[in-house]
């Protein structure tokens, strides 16, 4: 016998956990149990979580938890992109002021915990394996076998896109991008987050709580091949040849972890229908590069639940068409942006990676795609402006 709701959130990142939140206050008469696959024991690379991210986390009632959490400050951000002199931003001179250096499985915990509080019926180690179209919403089939019925469904997995073969949708692949992740202790924290652009592509690096740090390079496959990127060795002499980013990292850090992640630019096709909206990674999952990162996922939650509510208040065709509306219109200037910043490290012209556009035709990875979900770490606050 099915359980029913009248809302179904599959996935519990800052998306879903946004878009159970925003249910709660925005349309509390409404029902909603959040799945997530997971239980927020496993490590993650860590996220920036930018300043600008404050107003989000007051309209989503959760900046009284989150400032208690205590997480470190984000303190300045330093570049070396369009140029080869690293450029330095403090938040002393940001009127924004500081950002946050999270803890993400402790950060997404606490969202969900949140959501609970205010009455959704939160579920984690319950992944959904399938989704079955009822005539008035949806049957999900959870990795238990158990079964959900729902009026109205918020896909919010993340870089795994298992649904979209029940859902009729297409997963569109723009570009191929790859993180080799490294997390290490260190005593050399100092609150910067250093961006980095190399031949062989991109790097980042930034403090994580508890004395750990995070180093990432991004690039394509064939690059990581031809740079050993994916061995110890080889990943550790393309860092070290970088000329501000490996000074970050202290004499004295010892590596505790690597992870490799997809980081690429793919979209969803479309990214609702009847009864159903996507929404963070899983409607439209960008190069860590853009910044989008946490805030982007949270405001795409939000917007989910206003347009789920929307329809279930008998407004299904409006909500669907302004919904796609504004995600077209969200890929339309990240598009313009991703070419220009690009665009923009032209000493490196001539090597593989930075020849690769953002292409206009992308791969069709059919309906049945299925990734990790991503742990990269976005959530910069822009660092490449001229």
């Amino acid at each position: 016998m099915s359980e029913r709701f009248d809302v179904a959130i599959a996935g519990g990142g800052p998306a879903g956990a946004a878009a159970a939140l925003t249910l709660r206050s925005h349309a509390p008469q409404l029902g909603v149990v959040l799945l997530e696959a997971g239980n927020f024991r496993r490590p993650k690379a860590g996220e920036v979580l930018p300043a600008q991210a404050g107003p989000v986390l007051e309209q989503l009632g959760v900046r009284a938890a989150f400032d208690a959490a205590a997480f470190a400050p984000a303190l300045a951000t330093a570049a070396m992109w369009a140029q080869p002199e690293r450029i330095e931003r403090h938040s002393l001179f940001s009127a924004a002021g500081a950002g946050w250096h999270l803890d993400r499985a402790r950060f997404d915990r606490l969202l969900i915990d949140e959501a609970a509080v205010r009455g959704c019926d939160v579920r984690t180690g319950r992944s959904v394996r399938a989704a079955e179209a009822l005539p008035a919403g949806w049957r999900l089939t959870t990795a238990c076998a158990a079964t959900i019925d729902a009026q109205h469904l918020i896909w919010a997995t993340g870089r795994s896109w298992r649904l979209a073969r029940f859902l009729d949708a297409r997963v569109r692949v723009h570009e191929e991008r790859t993180a080799y992740i490294r997390t290490f202790e260190t005593s050399a924290g100092d609150g910067t987050t250093v961006v980095e652009a190399c031949p062989e592509g991109w790097w980042y690096t930034a403090d994580l709580p508890a004395g750990r740090r995070v180093v990432a390079c991004i690039t394509d496959a064939r690059t990581a091949r031809e740079h050993g990127l994916g061995t110890p060795d080889g990943w550790r002499a393309a860092m070290n040849a970088t000329k501000c980013l490996a000074s970050s990292l202290g004499d004295d850090a010892v590596e505790i972890g690597a992870i490799v992640r997809p980081a690429g630019t793919v979209t969803l096709d479309p990214v609702c229908g009847p009864g159903w909206f996507a929404a963070g990674d899983t409607a439209f999952a960008a190069d860590p590069l853009s910044s989008r990162g946490l805030l982007s996922a949270m405001r795409s939650g939000m917007f989910a639940a206003y347009a789920t509510a929307d329809s279930a208040a008998g407004r299904a065709a409006m909500s669907r068409a302004r919904f796609a509306h504004h995600a077209a219109a969200d890929f339309g200037a990240y598009r313009a942006s991703h070419v220009h910043h690009y665009a923009q490290v032209g000493r490196f012209a001539e090597t593989a990676f930075w020849q690769a556009p953002l292409s206009s035709a992308p791969r069709d990875a059919g309906r049945q795609l299925k990734a990790s979900a991503l742990v990269t770490p976005t959530g910069l606050e822009p660092v490449f402006s001229p």
